[in-house]
């Protein structure tokens, strides 16, 4: 489906590009008009991501996931943007999207997996084909935040 309900622009209303800040109530919105006007459809959510910092990108996986389970979306999948911070055609490598760390200075170093790419790394682990996934391996509450820091 690409019924957005938004009018995309070049720029936010302080002049910087639409992939340096986030809305994470925006995602909710577009997933409850999904619900309500087709019927609770099936929704992955596909190349998703925020720019942060090493380790600095759990909260927006946490709200949507979080906000999203709490409404009752049907949402069957989460995948980020990047497996590795990688280069930008408006930004270089100034920006950082991926689950794991990209040291930009020595491209050859090791990649470190940033707190979302360690919550990924373990539910594709530990998530059977046969387990409804979200309403199992999202569950937050039971989540030991201080093993993702």
């Amino acid at each position: 489906m690409t019924d957005l309900l938004a009018n995309l622009t070049s720029f936010d209303v302080n002049g910087q590009p639409p992939d340096s800040y986030y809305h994470p109530r925006g995602m909710l919105n577009v997933m409850e008009h999904f619900k309500t006007k087709y019927g609770d459809p099936l929704i992955y959510v596909t190349e998703n991501g925020i720019i942060s910092t090493a380790g600095g990108d759990i909260p927006f996986t946490d709200y949507v996931l979080q906000s999203s389970l709490s409404k009752r979306v049907n949402v069957k999948g989460y995948f980020a943007w990047a497996l590795g911070d990688n280069y930008k055609f408006c930004n270089g490598f100034t920006v950082r999207f991926g689950l794991s760390y990209v040291d930009f200075n020595n491209v050859t170093a090791d990649r470190d997996l940033k707190a979302s790419g360690l919550w990924y790394q373990s539910f594709l682990r530990d998530t059977t084909k046969n387990q409804d996934l979200l309403r199992s391996r999202f569950s937050f509450k039971n989540r030991d935040r201080k093993s993702l820091a």
